[in-house]
């Protein structure tokens, strides 16, 4: 039998390049572009295990109006981390955009936050952090 190694996100951008500046500025992915010199089509970001990958997609109002989308709703990426970093990470990302909600504790134990990429995508980041972390439990 075949055996199934992981499964990568690939998340429809309008602009490769503004998307791998954005995740590596706010997440810290680095990004690997394709072809060699822009317009990239298609890009692998990579942080610690994580891989996920960017496609242009069809031109669509963002280029027109050059500001982000709004955010879409649904998760398009749930990251789960490790280390007890989480607060940190929220932290810095809130300095360079904004957090759609949390940090939070969530009923089934994690504790998450989410932000939205330039496309519009949500990403969830969570983390279970002890007891003894301050954090507001979501509300319902």
């Amino acid at each position: 039998m075949v055996s199934i190694n992981r499964a990568v996100p690939v998340l429809q951008v309008a602009d490769v390049a503004k998307s791998i500046a954005w995740y590596a500025g706010v997440l810290g992915f680095s990004g690997d572009p394709f072809p060699e010199r822009p317009p990239y089509r298609f890009a692998i970001l990579r942080r610690d295990n994580v891989e996920l990958m960017l496609q242009r997609g069809p031109n669509d109002v963002t280029e027109l109006r050059g500001t982000p989308s709004p955010p879409r709703v649904g998760w398009a990426v749930y990251l789960r981390l490790e280390g007890g970093q989480l607060l940190a990470l929220a932290e810095g990302v809130r300095r360079q955009t904004p957090l759609l909600r949390g940090p939070e504790r969530m009923f089934y134990g994690q504790v998450e936050f989410e932000v939205a990429d330039p496309d519009g995508h949500r990403l969830c980041i969570a983390e279970v952090l002890s007891a003894s972390a301050e954090v507001p439990f979501a509300k319902e």
